[in-house]
C-alpha cells in the first residue's frame, strides 16, 4: 500500500511551538517516504530551518479570502490523502477551501492553546465556528486533556472527533548531557523561552529573579513579542536589567541549553510546553507554573517543579533549590524521550491512518444509501 499523501498548512513558520512542530512533523513524514506538500499564508524565516528543503513550500498570500481560494486550487491540484492544519484559523480556512475546492479531502484540525483565540478575528471566529468545524474534519487534535476538555465545554467541538495528541519534540541526536557534578559546576544561568506575550508571564520570572541572593545570577528569556519593552522596563525598575538578556528568537536553542543551569516557565496558561521537553533531554532541571503541560510532562512533580501560578515568591524559592541542587539529569532525561520525535511520531502515524480508513468507509457507505434512498 502506497503511503499517504500529505499536505501541512499552518499560517507561517513563525516563532511558535505549533509551527515548529508542524515542519518537524513534515519534515519527520518527508524522510519516511511521504510525498508532502507545506503551505503557508506568508514566508516567515523563524522556523523555516525545522523544515525539510526538500518539501514543496507554496506560499498562498495574507489576504484570507485569497488564500482560501489559492488552498482550494493546492488541494485538487495535489489531492492530498489528508490535509493537516495548525492554528486555529488555519482550520477555518483549511475546511472552508476545501468546500470550495469539492475535494472531501479527510482533515485533522489541530488546537495548540488555551489563548489561541486571543491572536486575532480569525482564530476568534475559528473557535466560535469550532462546531462545524470540527463535525467536519475527520479529527480534531489537542495537545493536552485539559485543552481538549476546553475545546468541547468552551468552544462545543464534537466530543467524538477530539484525539489528545502530546507534541512530538524535536532534539538533536548530538545533544550532551551533563552529569549532575556538571550541572552544580554551571554558572547560575536561568534560561526561559516562549512568546513575549502577557500568557507566558515573564514579568512574574523576572520578578521572581530580582528576589534570588545571587548577584551573578543570569536570566535569560529567549523570544519575541510585544512585552519586550514592558520587561526590559520591569528589569530596570527592579534593578536587574544588566544581568536580564533578551536576545530575541533563536530557532535552535541548543547552545543555550548547553549553557543554563535550570529552566523556568512562568506561563500563566501552557496548553503543553515543548521547551520542557527540549531541556530535560539536555538534563536540565525545570520549575514551572501549575498549568496543564508542565503538570502532565514533570509528571505532578516527579520530575521537576511545579509552583502557583502567578507567584513570584515560590517560584525564586523553587529556582533557588534547584540552583543548589539540580539532581540527577538521567531520570529527566529519559522522561524527555517519551516525548521525542521518534516516539510520538507514530501517534501520528496512527491518527493519519484512521482518518484515511473512516473517510474511505463513509464513501463506501455513500452509494449504498444513495441507492436505497432512490428504490
Amino acid at each position: 500500500m502506497p503511503l499517504p499523501k500529505l499536505l501541512f498548512y499552518t499560517h507561517g513558520l513563525v516563532d511558535g511551538g505549533a509551527e515548529r512542530l508542524w515542519a518537524s512533523l513534515a519534515s519527520a513524514f518527508k524522510a519516511r517516504g511521504h510525498q508532502v506538500v507545506f503551505a503557508v499564508d506568508f514566508e516567515a524565516d523563524d522556523n523555516r530551518a525545522c523544515l525539510d528543503p526538500d518539501i514543496e513550500l507554496v506560499v498562498l498570500g495574507r489576504n484570507h479570502w485569497r488564500a482560501t481560494r489559492t488552498l482550494a486550487a493546492l488541494l485538487q491540484r495535489v489531492k492530498p490523502d489528508v490535509a493537516l492544519g495548525a492554528v486555529a484559523g488555519s482550520n477555518l480556512k483549511l475546511v472552508a477551501a476545501d468546500l470550495l475546492a469539492g475535494t472531501r479531502t479527510p482533515i485533522i484540525s489541530s488546537y495548540h492553546g488555551f489563548e489561541e483565540w486571543r491572536t486575532g478575528w480569525m482564530s476568534w471566529l475559528a473557535h466560535r465556528l469550532l462546531p462545524v468545524i470540527s463535525a467536519r474534519s475527520g479529527r480534531v487534535v489537542a495537545v493536552s486533556d485539559d485543552l481538549a476538555k476546553a475545546l468541547v465545554t468552551d468552544w462545543y467541538a464534537r466530543a467524538s472527533n477530539i484525539d489528545v495528541v502530546l507534541n512530538p519534540v524535536f532534539v538533536p541526536e548530538v545533544a550532551r548531557i551533563p552529569t549532575e557534578a556538571e550541572l552544580r559546576a554551571r554558572k547560575d544561568v536561568i534560561l526561559a523561552a516562549g512568546r513575549l506575550v502577557p500568557e507566558k508571564d515573564f514579568a512574574t520570572l523576572i520578578r521572581a529573579f530580582a528576589r534570588l541572593k545571587r548577584p551573578r545570577a543570569e536570566l535569560v528569556i529567549l523570544g519575541k513579542g510585544p512585552e519586550r519593552s514592558a520587561l526590559e522596563a520591569e528589569a530596570r525598575r527592579l534593578g536587574v536589567a544588566e544581568r536580564v538578556a533578551l536576545p530575541g528568537y533563536v530557532a535552535e536553542p541548543w547552545q543555550a541549553y548547553a549553557r543554563a543551569k535550570c529552566l523556568a516557565v512562568s506561563s500563566r496558561t501552557e496548553s503543553f510546553g515543548n521547551v520542557i521537553v527540549e531541556a530535560m533531554a539536555h538534563g536540565l532541571p525545570a520549575v514551572a507554573t501549575a498549568c496543564a503541560g508542565p503538570v502532565t510532562i514533570l509528571g505532578a512533580g516527579k520530575y521537576g517543579r511545579i509552583v502557583p501560578i502567578g507567584d513570584d515568591v515560590a517560584m525564586a524559592r523553587a529556582i533557588e533549590d534547584v540552583l543548589d541542587r539540580p539532581g540527577d539529569p538521567a531520570p529527566r532525561c529519559a522522561r524527555a524521550q517519551e516525548f521525542s520525535l521518534a516516539n510520538r511520531l507514530p501517534d501520528y502515524a496512527s491518527l493519519i491512518r484512521s482518518v484515511i480508513d473512516e473517510a474511505r468507509q463513509v464513501q463506501a457507505a455513500a452509494p449504498v444509501a444513495l441507492s436505497s434512498f432512490i428504490l
